[in-house]
């Protein structure tokens, strides 16, 4: 067993034989917008149970986790919060709760989404995985309302985008952002890691952004240590000790290997940091940041 604490940042649990929330994961034959190829191992119930069954036997014991929606349905976010607030005293797995708003939606309706799962003791932000344009006004309102709140924004934002966040992200230096899936290079090839990384650079200058060391299974696919390790070193590089942690995106990430076979890996591609700097990106920075 390992003796680094792990503050899982990035997980998702589902039901799906109860709630029919994620489409997404069920993509007519020939699509898959996200690029993570076919999800047919992820049509599973996906609960505190199977998530701690998987965790077991990679060598680390996950304090906490933080859970990120993983909706596609439309208006189910909101169902989502609620049953996560019946779900998590199940185990004491899950500290904090990212949500979501529904892309297309207009500015009230983003406020009064926001503010009916701020309700719950356990929400810390929102999260943005597509569909919101960072030029359109009602993306600006939302960020505007979650630095007013004290909440937190969790993103992707692809190398091709960052130049279009920057300008919002400028303008709300209080608000703790989260670049979610270490920016979700847009391919394996080494080739493409100069572009990724001139992106991180451009968004590690904002003081106010952190960087989520998460999906990168998905996005290279594959969970082969060596292969991982650069894209996992110009992160922690870029960003440093202190504004850098792990997320383990279990079960989407569970189509490329085990949990243990990422832990190893993240184990592997730290291997020359401090006791305190490990501490720091596996679980202290994800405490602070979540507010665990």
């Amino acid at each position: 067993m390992s003796d680094v604490r792990f503050v899982d940042s990035h997980m998702h649990l589902w039901h799906l034989t109860a709630h029919k929330w994620y489409p997404a994961l069920d993509p007519p034959e020939g699509e898959d917008d996200f690029g993570i190829g076919d999800m047919a191992g992820l049509r599973r119930d996906y609960l505190p149970a199977d998530y701690r069954a998987d965790v077991s036997g990679s060598g680390v014991s996950v304090d906490k986790a933080v859970h990120i929606s993983a909706v596609t349905a439309p208006g189910s976010h909101l169902d989502e919060a609620r049953w996560l607030d019946t779900l998590a005293p199940a185990g004491g797995l899950v500290g904090a709760v990212v949500g979501a708003v529904e892309p297309g939606s207009d500015a009230a309706t983003v406020e009064a989404d926001l503010a009916a799962q701020a309700e719950s003791p356990l929400f810390r932000g929102i999260r943005v995985l597509y569909g919101f344009d960072p030029a359109d006004p009602v993306t600006r309102r939302l960020v505007e309302l979650l630095d007013q709140g004290g909440h937190l924004l969790d993103v992707v934002i692809h190398p091709a985008e960052v130049e279009g966040w920057l300008p919002v992200l400028r303008d709300a230096p209080g608000l703790s952002v989260v670049l979610e899936h270490a920016g979700w290079p847009d391919s394996a090839d080494p080739g493409h890691l100069p572009v990724w990384r001139a992106g991180l650079t451009a968004l590690a200058r904002l003081d106010n952004v952190s960087c989520k060391i998460s999906g990168l299974p998905m996005a290279l696919h594959t969970m082969d240590a060596a292969t991982l390790r650069p894209w996992i070193e110009t992160c922690l590089e870029v960003f440093g000790t202190d504004r850098a942690f792990f997320g383990s995106n279990f079960p989407v990430d569970s189509l490329f290997g085990t949990y243990a076979q990422l832990v190893g890996a993240y184990l592997n591609a730290t291997s020359g940091l401090t006791a305190a700097e490990r501490n720091q990106v596996f679980a202290a920075n994800a405490e602070r940041c979540y507010r665990i």
